[in-house]
């Protein structure tokens, strides 16, 4: 079985800079790159491009890629799915992102653990039985009967709480979330990866966005910094890459 890759590893590290050219080339290029890093043997699932709003690059400006995976989630049958996030920065004000997905055939997708890919649903019933175990998590949400919405690279998790218990934790639940707090793959990956839990830090650089209920995200701020806690520890179990930079030792991560 081929070795997958672990979310956290930096790709393109010894990529050319880019000629200018329209965001869509570019991102083609970019996808063409990670691919040859990756294996002959993937092929390009989907991509999604944002721009910070430029049309197309300056002409003579050089840009930039970077690269890291995201996630790497089993499908059924043989196959994987590789999630990375890439970045293209310009030597003026052009800059992008790119969420890319690539599959590729391995012996046994079974094999491959749920904990690689954040937001899966073996990820969120490991997340599940953590928190409902964590009397801390217990007490934060005590006086609290609603629904914690989180989007970790777009794949979204609701925390179903009632009053310090957590009754499940899904995909999406069937009235929706008081609010989600939405973080880019690469983000959160940062996030599970840092010495210490930086969330305060991360949400106020903007790096992280809220929609709904304003009241109740600020209400559950420190709920997500405990998430955030055991999602640290689930990156350590799993072996992250740069998951060995994490000092908490508030939490058990066996």
């Amino acid at each position: 079985m081929t070795t997958p890759l672990k979310p956290g590893r930096r790709l393109l590290a010894d990529a050319d800079a880019l000629a200018a050219s329209s965001p869509l080339s570019l991102a083609d290029s970019v996808a063409e790159a990670i691919g040859q890093e990756l294996g002959q043997s993937v092929r390009l699932v989907s991509a999604e491009l944002e721009t910070n709003g430029e049309a197309q690059t300056d002409d003579g400006e050089l840009v930039s890629p970077s690269a890291v995976v995201t996630a790497v989630l089993p499908q059924k049958g043989q196959e994987l799915r590789t999630e990375v996030t890439a970045h293209l920065e310009g030597d003026a004000a052009y800059s992008a992102s790119v969420r890319f997905a690539f599959a590729e055939a391995i012996d046994n997708s079974d094999d491959v653990s749920d904990l690689l890919c954040p937001g899966s649903a073996g990820w969120n019933s490991a997340l599940r039985d953590r928190l409902r175990e964590d009397s801390e998590f217990s007490t934060l949400i005590e006086a609290y009967d609603g629904t914690i919405g989180i989007a970790i690279g777009g794949r979204p998790v609701h925390f179903r709480c009632y009053r310090g218990h957590v009754l499940e934790v899904v995909a999406r639940s069937i009235l929706g979330a008081d609010f989600v707090l939405s973080i880019p793959g690469d983000v959160f990956v940062d996030l599970v990866t840092a010495e210490r839990n930086r969330f305060m830090e991360t949400a106020m650089s903007g790096r992280m966005r809220s929609s709904g209920s304003g009241y109740e995200y600020l209400r559950m701020t420190s709920a997500l910094i405990r998430i955030i806690d055991h999602a640290r520890a689930m990156a350590v179990a799993a072996g992250y890459v740069g998951s060995e930079r994490v000092l908490d030792t508030n939490l058990q991560v066996a």
